[in-house]
């Protein structure tokens, strides 16, 4: 009974350490999770390898769903990302609200685009602060069943820098272009602190309002298709992906035990 109850004990430490949102929390929150597993292993089993087993599966588990499933996914090589509708208020009822704060924070609506990835429907309304030469972007990816939102705050550079400032909820999937930088909020809760934490990324790799690029708001569209096409074509290079045919690409092994090792750290850091 008493070791049941410090498993309980664990799980509720673990869950608090993760509502803060503290890297070292994080880091000992997940600690935590491994030793309530291994304990429960052990309980089962009567035997420490039973334990260290239990442990093996947080890590297994994802391996065979990317190897079994995504391996075998292919994606489109080039994207069409063009004006499209907006989703239905039943798929994404807080798009109005959203578009509204940032509207209210100096950003003029420019455009409602997106493009298709196999079962995959995204959708992007796009904005411009004129002031701050800034983009501004609310996303929505639907497949199937699954929906899920994340905003996003883009500064182009002079010299061809992407600086993006981001609360995608997930680990990115493909490597960033060289010249593409991801600064990640994932605990803002507002626009503003979306905008000062991009300011301070800004400031960390030296950005000016000089170095900053003017950006066309009916062109926006055409730079989120440029960015895609320089990712696909630097994962290309890199190895992470390979073509399956002339039209689409897919993941080769490189990419598996990319696409993993992004996912363990997604568990540990989250």
């Amino acid at each position: 009974m008493s070791q049941i109850l410090l498993i309980i004990g664990l799980l509720v430490f673990a869950y608090a350490c993760r509502t803060f949102h503290k890297r070292l929390l994080s880091i000992a929150g997940w600690i935590a999770v491994l030793v309530a597993t291994y304990l429960g292993g052990f309980i089962i089993t009567a035997s420490h390898a039973g334990g260290w087993f239990a442990i093996s599966l947080w890590f297994l588990f994802p391996w065979v769903e990317i190897v079994s499933r995504v391996r075998r996914l292919r994606f489109p090589m080039r994207s069409d990302v063009k004006h499209r509708f907006p989703p239905s208020r039943d798929l994404f009822p807080d798009l109005d609200q959203i578009s509204s704060e940032i509207e209210d924070a100096g950003f003029q609506k420019a455009d409602d685009a997106g493009w298709k990835w196999e079962q995959t429907d995204h959708f992007v309304r796009l904005f411009y602060h004129p002031g701050k030469l800034l983009q501004a972007s609310i996303s929505v990816a639907q497949q199937e069943e699954f929906v899920f939102s994340h905003a996003s705050l883009t500064t182009r550079t002079v010299d061809g820098m992407t600086l993006v400032t981001t609360n995608y909820p997930f680990s990115f999937t493909m490597r960033l272009a060289p010249r593409q930088r991801m600064n990640r909020c994932r605990s803002a809760e507002s626009v503003e602190e979306m905008l000062a934490s991009h300011e301070t990324f800004l400031k960390k790799n030296v950005v000016t309002l000089e170095r900053i690029a003017p950006q066309d708001p009916d062109l926006l569209h055409t730079n989120i298709q440029r960015d895609l096409t320089q990712q696909i074509d630097h994962n290309l290079l890199a190895g992470v992906i390979i073509r399956a045919d002339e039209q689409h690409f897919r993941y080769s092994w490189r990419g598996c035990f990319y696409l993993w090792f992004q996912v363990v750290k997604e568990m540990i850091w989250a």
